[in-house]
């Protein structure tokens, strides 16, 4: 056969690349164009007016405020853990960079509950302190506040510089660091001018997606905030579902928007930045061989795990522990039991397990996490497979979706299907999870070798045999990928929050109220199942993924 005959179209799949991701794009985006007709009706101020009103000012000064702070302390705990897994071996360390899912795909609210059991005022660090230090009242008293929002924030998010940071710095040569000490400059000042410029980009990437997952963040501002401040996001579900103010929500989510595509762009910057600096590096894709800590660095280790210890188990332990604790009353003495599990299960008293809300719940969360799931899997891998042959326009394109919210997505799909409800809640959970299930997938592709797929087009197959030889290659990361939409999927709060209807709620809007009504012994046994449900997928995932 010719090799005319078999030789790739460029112009054709360009224009099919372009298609698939304008599709996907536009799904993702057409919330807004909803949004904007709303908000530019007649019988209202503009959009100028709006953006001087004090309470549209106040929410704008304090999400900026809350997402910057956030992404700091995020940095502060995650610099020091990237630097100890990327150059020294230690007992964890597997586990503590595994910690990379956390952000997306615990549940913020379970994290919300693990916080205020552990220190709230009445949480277990207070009454601790309390007995030590024989004090009268409780010495923690920030956790509905400002800092508890960021605490949280810092504590959800941090992984996330840990995995980003960490990988560029397993893979720095340490040429530049020992040729600067060689020259008479100190340890500190080597790192300065060795390492850290190679290492700013990965930074700067790490602290713009952080600063946009705070940016976006309702769950913990929702029950934290109390009187320090509201967050954009929560500002729009309020004048939306609380207020019936349609029209100032969609003003609010318009702002909203406008700032997290700024956040989106500076992060594509940041990308672009850390992949060109990955190229120009000598010996990039060979990690350096690890040591084990001595010295200061085992101190440093030390010091590091002891603060994980409080600041990361504390609160998961607090969560275990009362999901295990049979009380006869809010007060009352505990005994360990499954007794909150149990009345999970069987429902309320008098009734049969069928008509169980939690059960209900796991109902509801099956029915939207599920498709969900498969539509991100699926719109993910083919939008990753478009984005190859697309140019630096259509890459932009695919990374719009990131800023829109999920409560954002649900206002707008909401004026768009009005009589949707419940059944857009999949809709936007996968429209939510399809951006990160793309990235993934397409930093999957970009490691294969184009040589196989050559071959079999050399061979006369055809464009989608060769693809099916591709996602083969990408199988377990197409598997991490389903398992991490799932995760997502069932995890999220907002979109079940915002269009559930009828009592139709999720597990994660039913650990919601449990915490609203302080019955934090159901909460946490509840925010066991579902943690339970979400690690069940990764690790199916990984005994499967051990099998392709």
């Amino acid at each position: 056969m010719p090799m005319a005959a078999i030789a790739p179209r460029p112009g054709r799949a360009r224009i099919v690349s372009g298609l698939v991701l304008l599709a996907y794009s536009g799904a993702a985006l057409a919330p807004l164009a909803a949004i904007y007709l709303l908000s530019s009706a007649e019988g209202g101020s503009g959009l100028g007016p709006a953006l001087l009103e004090p309470r549209m000012l106040r929410s704008i000064a304090f999400t900026l405020k809350q997402s910057a702070a956030s992404t700091l302390a995020a940095l502060a705990i995650g610099i020091p853990g990237a630097a100890l897994v990327a150059r020294y071996r230690f007992p964890g360390r597997r586990a503590l960079k595994a910690l990379s899912v956390l952000p997306f795909s615990v549940p913020s609210v379970l994290v919300v509950l693990a916080f205020a059991l552990f220190y709230g005022r009445a949480g277990h660090l207070n009454r601790f302190l309390m007995a030590i230090f024989g004090l009268s009242e409780p010495p923690i008293d920030f956790l509905y506040g400002f800092w508890g929002i960021v605490l949280v924030h810092g504590f959800y998010e941090f992984p996330v510089v840990l995995q980003t940071v960490g990988e560029v710095w397993e893979r720095l040569p340490r040429e530049r660091e020992q040729a600067a000490t060689l020259l008479g400059a100190r340890r500190f000042r080597a790192f300065l001018t060795g390492s850290l410029p190679s290492l700013a980009p990965s930074i700067a990437q790490a602290a713009a997606l952080c600063f946009l997952l705070c940016f976006f963040s309702f769950a913990v501002v929702m029950v934290f905030g109390g009187l320090a401040g509201t967050t954009m996001e929560v500002e729009v579900y309020r004048r939306s579902r609380i207020e019936a103010d349609a029209r100032g929500a969609a003003l609010v989510a318009l702002v909203e928007t406008a700032i997290a595509l700024g956040a989106v762009g500076l992060l594509a910057l940041c990308e672009r930045s850390a992949a060109s600096g990955s190229a120009r590096a000598p010996s990039a894709g060979n990690p350096v061989e690890l040591r084990r800590p001595r010295g200061a660095a085992l101190l440093a280790l030390l010091a590091y795990a002891l603060f994980l210890a409080v600041f990361f188990l504390g609160p998961m332990l607090s969560l275990a522990a009362q999901a295990f604790t049979v009380r006869s009353g809010p007060l009352g003495p505990g005994r360990p039991g499954l007794g909150n599990f149990a009345r999970l299960f069987s429902g309320l008293p008098g009734s049969s397990a069928a008509s169980s809300p939690f059960l209900a719940a796991l109902r509801a969360t099956a029915l939207t996490a599920i498709p969900a799931a498969l539509a991100a899997a699926f719109f993910g891998a083919a939008g990753a497979f478009a984005l190859r042959r697309a140019g630096g326009a259509a890459k932009a394109l695919a990374s719009l979706p990131l800023a829109v919210s999920g409560i954002v997505a649900s206002l707008g799909w909401s004026l768009i299907l009005p009589r949707g409800d419940s059944a857009l809640i999949p809709l936007v959970q996968a429209l939510c999870a399809m951006p990160y299930v793309l990235r993934s997938l397409a930093a999957a592709l970009s490691t294969l070798e184009a040589s196989p797929a050559e071959a079999a087009r050399t061979l006369g197959a055809g464009r989608l045999a060769a693809a099916a030889l591709e996602l083969r290659a990408i199988a377990p990361s197409l598997l991490s990928a389903l398992a991490f939409a799932f995760a997502a999927s069932a995890g999220e709060m907002n979109a079940a929050l915002a269009l559930g209807q009828g009592g139709f709620e999720t597990i994660p809007v039913y650990l919601y109220r449990l915490t609203s009504a302080h019955r934090f012994p159901e909460a946490c046994a509840a925010g066991l199942v579902l943690a339970a449900l979400t690690a069940t997928a990764f690790a199916a995932k990984e005994g499967r993924g051990s099998r392709a």
